[in-house]
């Protein structure tokens, strides 16, 4: 009985110790692998959301530029289109320039630079011909943005912006070439800075492998493979890959990728990560999860199966909690105080990796509001005329429509006021086009003060002329509008020498309409009111004509 006994502990213990091994083994391995897949998707996922809103980001940037150029661009006035002294004062007022880029120079169309913002030394000394930048903005009369190069003018790594400006037969006569340092701080390290983890960074390269943007700035402008060895994710990014993937880095080491292509240029935005580094967390899962797996082992022996249990409850604990954040996003932290021990110090880890999500989350929500913001701004220039802050041409016809439609359904009328400055060409050629622009501003802010309701529209619609939407105005209403706009207008006395009555005037057309389905459409009302205004300016202009009169002209009345 003794021997046996003997035996059947043994066999026991031995069971007890193969359970707890093979049930360590098993629940730690599965552990980890869900969660490594977890992460493995998490973290792709994460970093291909960053470079997205990142793309974005820098195509908004880039835009933000283009912009500016082009108001530039239109604001040059026409004596300095050809005086590089003039052209030089011009652009060293704009001092706004330095925060957005390193130089900007103007160049004829012929390759030859009237102009540089940062050294004027340069000015007749220097010459772009032959550069594909400037033929091609030529070619095409619109901006480009240039392959990086090596800069002539500062020996420096660029990118360069252009922007043409055209004469009045629509020829390009002027070209802004704005640079971009690559090796100074600027808007495309702002967003490729963030660093991913410990090992984790963002690049830039050009759709045939040129490096743009690296934490490594000695990288910039040279080919991705001039460092040596073959980069599998690289190469399909540059075949046209958009994601992520786990492939071997050139050092042969495995990382996680991801790549987006921007919209506004071939460049490709990349994000580079060791999985070694992705995953320490789970590897130090894994050599404490072996560890307490050998400590159990010897302890079975020797232990019950009471006390087996015991020791399994904290990590049965833990690997609930796991499970319940996975389950519930809002869970961020594993609950409770660490032990003193293994488990402790995968509750640690697993917190640590944790924590490290919610920041990289809290970044981006950073950058996806700035995004927004940037959107919401684009999208008021874009019903915005630049120079007047009135409404522009688009935001007009898009308003008459809806008030037009409105009308139609309530069968209430609707009037439209179309303005035009007198000898307003006339004007310009006498005092200059920024007197013809201030001039126009000024107006603008007349006939907003002349006691229009809030539901009018007043909109520059194009050139000297400007509209103005009455929703719900009789034709009689709109004609004590209309004269109430000109009295206002001739009340600011502008000086016009080339005026009949030496000061500037302006004509208006005025029409009306109560539109009905199927009948009338709000075009029909919009060129009566300009016809109107036509007949305005043959009857001597500084003064109303209406679309009675138009039709009395034409024997309709």
């Amino acid at each position: 009985m003794s021997r046996l006994n003997l035996e059947l502990k043994t066999r026991l213990a031995m069971a007890v110790v193969a359970a707890v091994v093979i049930t360590a083994v098993v629940v730690t391995a599965l552990s980890l692998f869900v969660i490594r897949r977890d992460m493995r998707e998490e973290l792709g996922e994460q970093q291909f959301t960053a470079l997205k809103l990142t793309a974005a980001a820098l195509d908004a940037g880039f835009e933000d530029r283009r912009i500016a150029l082009r108001l530039l661009g239109e604001g040059i006035p026409d004596a300095a289109r050809h005086n590089p002294v003039l052209m030089q004062r011009y652009i060293e007022q704009h001092m706004s320039l330095n925060a957005q880029f390193f130089n900007v120079s103007v160049a004829e169309a012929n390759g030859n630079v009237i102009a540089n913002y940062a050294d004027a030394g340069q000015i007749n000394r220097f010459s772009m011909a032959g550069r594909d930048y400037l033929n091609d903005t030529v070619k095409g009369k619109k901006g480009v943005i240039s392959k990086p190069l090596q800069s002539k003018m500062s020996n420096r790594p660029v990118v360069l912006m252009t922007e043409p400006v055209l004469n009045t037969r629509g020829d390009v006569e002027l070209v802004l070439v704005a640079s971009i340092d690559l090796k100074e701080h600027n808007f495309l390290g702002q967003f490729t800075g963030v660093r991913l983890g410990k090992s984790g960074f963002i690049f830039i390269i050009t759709g045939d492998g040129v490096v743009v943007e690296h934490p490594d700035k000695e990288r910039i402008l040279k080919h991705m493979d001039d460092v040596g060895g073959q980069s599998p994710a690289n190469n399909q990014a540059l075949k046209g890959f958009e994601g992520s993937m786990e492939s071997p880095d050139r050092a042969g080491e495995d990382a996680l990728y991801s790549f987006k292509r921007m919209a506004s240029t071939n460049w490709i935005i990349g994000a580079h990560y060791l999985t070694r580094d992705a995953y320490a967390p789970i590897a130090e899962m894994q050599e404490r999860a072996i560890l307490a797996s050998a400590v159990l082992t010897v302890l079975a022996g020797l232990l019950s199966w009471w006390f087996i249990n015991r020791l399994f409850q904290p990590l049965a604990r833990l690997h609930a909690h796991i499970q319940r954040i996975r389950q519930d996003k809002s869970l961020d932290q594993l609950p409770g105080e660490a032990r003193n021990d293994e488990l402790g110090d995968l509750h640690n880890a697993f917190n640590a990796l944790m924590l490290e999500r919610k920041n990289i989350e809290a970044e981006l929500d950073e950058a996806r509001v700035n995004l927004e913001e940037m959107n919401k701004t684009l999208a008021r220039l874009a019903l915005e005329d630049a120079l007047t802050g009135l409404a522009n041409r688009r935001q007009f016809e898009r308003g008459l429509q809806e008030e037009f439609n409105r009308a139609a359904r309530t069968g209430l009328s609707l009037a439209v006021i179309m303005i035009d400055v007198d000898y307003f060409k006339q004007y310009n050629d006498l005092y200059g086009h920024m007197a013809g622009d201030k001039v126009l501003r000024r107006l603008g802010s007349a006939i907003r003060d002349t006691n229009l309701r809030p539901e009018d529209m007043l909109a520059r619609y194009g050139g000297e002329e400007i509209a103005v939407l009455l929703p719900g105005a009789k034709l009689e209403g709109a004609v004590m509008v209309a004269e109430r706009i000109r009295k206002s207008i001739e009340a600011l006395d502008i000086e016009h020498s080339a005026s009949a009555s030496g000061h500037l005037t302006i004509s208006l057309g005025v029409s009306a309409v109560a539109p009905q389905r199927q009948v009338d459409n709000p075009e029909d009302v919009l060129r009566e009111a300009d016809e109107a205004l036509y007949l305005a300016k043959a009857a001597g202009r500084d003064c109303i004509r209406t679309v009675d009169d138009l039709k009395r002209s034409k024997g309709q009345a």
